[in-house]
């Protein structure tokens, strides 16, 4: 059967605010870059070209608010490429199946693709990352503007376990600082996805969660002159709560929540050092014996290079398991790098 592959973006106008969604990905329309070292390079804001890449096999077109695509115009396009496709190659024995957006009331659609492969095969990831490409410089230009804004670079997943004891997760989102108005500052922000798994649940042995320390060691960068702005969360919290985190710099503010188990948790962050760490003490039997974590951010501002690979910060994820009177510790750590 012939698969056909679409991506439609729509820009959903609600009072003053914007929003983008996508159909049939999984994936954001932020340009990612899935490791622990990335480049970083400022969003385009050259115009796209109004008419679309057409190879006889496939479309790929983006708009403004001000010059949206209609569903007739897609379906043109569309029909014109089918068109294309079956006098060169013929038409197939069984249907060639396509798909509609339904547009809400005062949206816009301002991306659109289609392909169809010539020996009958679609659905290609090749045209993934092109429309979601133009769907990023239509976001920079069309919603963000100017205005400063922190941009998703990089993220990674860390684990280490360690039989008996269990293991430490040390996942992480990077984000830069896009559109500051500083000519010799750069800005930068973590989110850490910090948990620990005691061996009791993971191998089956008597090791517990005890302490975890959660830790963004600034002062390991070499960007030089390294500033710790902000972090969260803030003082002491104990017991199971939702706890609000909110990271700001340059005036744009990225923001984020979860819920603590019971647990108290210890700020230990300092200007001094540049060093944003938490301590996590484990309360209860049931806290300690299931998983549990917590998602602190901080930020940074470090000079503003051009050229070359630098170390942005050290991000690490400890935490200590106990069995009787007996304490051992696991660790993962990261080296994250971005290249200019």
């Amino acid at each position: 059967m012939k698969r056909i592959y679409a991506i439609w973006i729509i820009a959903l106008v609600c009072g003053a605010s914007i929003v983008i969604a996508t159909a049939l990905s999984g994936k954001d329309a932020n340009i990612k870059i899935e490791n622990a070292t990335g480049s970083i390079s400022q969003p385009s804001m050259q115009e796209e070209p109004k008419e679309p890449i057409n190879k006889i096999n496939d479309i790929l077109v983006t708009r403004t608010l001000a010059d949206s695509i209609s569903l007739e115009e897609m379906r043109q396009m569309r029909d014109t490429l089918i068109n294309d496709f079956i006098s060169k190659f013929g038409k197939p024995k069984h249907p060639i199946i396509t798909a509609d957006p339904e547009i809400p009331e005062g949206a816009y659609m301002v991306a659109y693709g289609f392909k169809i492969y010539s020996d009958g095969m679609t659905g290609d990831a090749e045209s993934v990352p092109i429309i979601h490409q133009r769907a990023q410089k239509w976001q920079n230009k069309e919603i963000l503007g100017s205005n400063p804004y922190w941009g998703l670079i990089c993220q990674g997943e860390g684990d280490y376990f360690k039989s008996p004891y269990g293991g430490v997760t040390n996942n992480f989102e990077c984000r830069y600082l896009y559109n500051d108005t500083s000519p010799s500052r750069d800005w930068f922000a973590i989110k850490q996805i910090f948990a620990m798994h005691p061996g009791c649940v993971e191998y089956g042995s008597s090791w517990k969660n005890k302490t975890g320390y959660p830790k963004h060691d600034w002062s390991a960068s070499t960007l030089g002159n390294p500033q710790l702005h902000d972090w969260d969360p803030l003082g002491t919290f104990t017991g199971t709560q939702t706890i609000s985190v909110s990271i700001s710099s340059g005036g744009a503010t990225w923001s984020w929540s979860y819920t603590q188990p019971d647990v108290t948790t210890y700020d230990y962050s300092s200007t001094n050092t540049e060093i944003a760490k938490w301590k996590m003490v484990f309360n209860s039997d049931a806290s300690k014996e299931s998983t549990g974590g917590m998602k602190p951010g901080s930020s940074c501002g470090v000079n503003q290079h051009t050229s070359g690979t630098y170390r942005v910060l050290d991000l690490e994820a400890k935490g200590e398991f106990a069995n009787w009177l007996t304490n051992t510790y696991l660790t993962h750590l990261w080296h994250i790098n971005a290249s200019y």
